[in-house]
């Protein structure tokens, strides 16, 4: 009996070594499989983290302008201004202001017509200018009963009358011809009109006399 239960039991012993062959064979299967799965999703992060890079900076740089954005921002930003301030100068400058169907303080107003009675003693080109600046034309005469009217202030002005030379006929700065009558003088250079009081002269067109301006309604 002795040697019979000997004998099972080393049966037994040697179909142990089996089994524990087939769980270990069952483990390292698990251990695969578990490296594989480990893999795969080791493998799903380094896609994932592909296929979105620099997303953060992406954002960060979006809600901020990089400095050369905003340099080019300010720089735009003077640039619109200046022009708007340049238009607005020019706008100033080029165009005069109207006198709105009524002659400014210190004009004088007689039928459709302002007058501007200066002090100043400027050339017959310098009171041109002058007037121009002004939004008016040099003194000018359209008839006898505006002469009437001029003599009444015992003026002493530059008419905007001219003539190129002693052989010339006298006219007046848009080119038609005066018609009223201007006394002559002896000297050839004297080829610009003023008004004496009471009448028209020559006079040297480089000397320096008073000025009236003269703007229509």
């Amino acid at each position: 009996m002795s040697n019979q239960g000997v004998i099972y039991s080393e049966l037994n012993l040697g179909k142990n070594p089996k089994k524990q062959q087939r769980k270990s064979k069952d483990i390292k299967n698990s251990i695969s499989v578990t490296e594989e799965e480990i893999t795969y999703a080791d493998l799903n992060l380094q896609n994932s983290s592909q296929e979105h890079p620099g997303n953060d900076k992406d954002d960060h740089c979006k809600e901020f302008p990089s400095p050369p954005e905003k340099l080019i921002a300010g720089i735009l930003g003077i640039t619109c201004f200046a022009l708007m301030v340049t238009v607005v100068v020019m706008i100033t400058v080029v165009i005069p202001p109207h006198h709105c169907g009524r002659c400014p303080k210190e004009w004088l107003t007689y039928s459709n017509s302002c007058y501007y009675i200066s002090v100043e003693r400027k050339t017959w080109n310098e009171s041109l200018v002058s007037c121009a600046s002004k939004n008016s034309n040099l003194l000018y005469i359209d008839n006898e009963e505006e002469m009437d009217f001029l003599h009444s202030l015992s003026l002493l002005s530059w008419v905007g009358v001219f003539r190129k030379s002693r052989d010339h006929p006298w006219v007046l700065i848009n080119g038609s011809t005066f018609k009223l009558k201007i006394k002559e003088s002896s000297d050839d250079e004297h080829n610009c009109a003023m008004l004496y009081s009471s009448e028209l002269k020559s006079d040297s067109c480089v000397s320096s006399n008073t000025y009236n301006c003269k703007h229509k309604l």
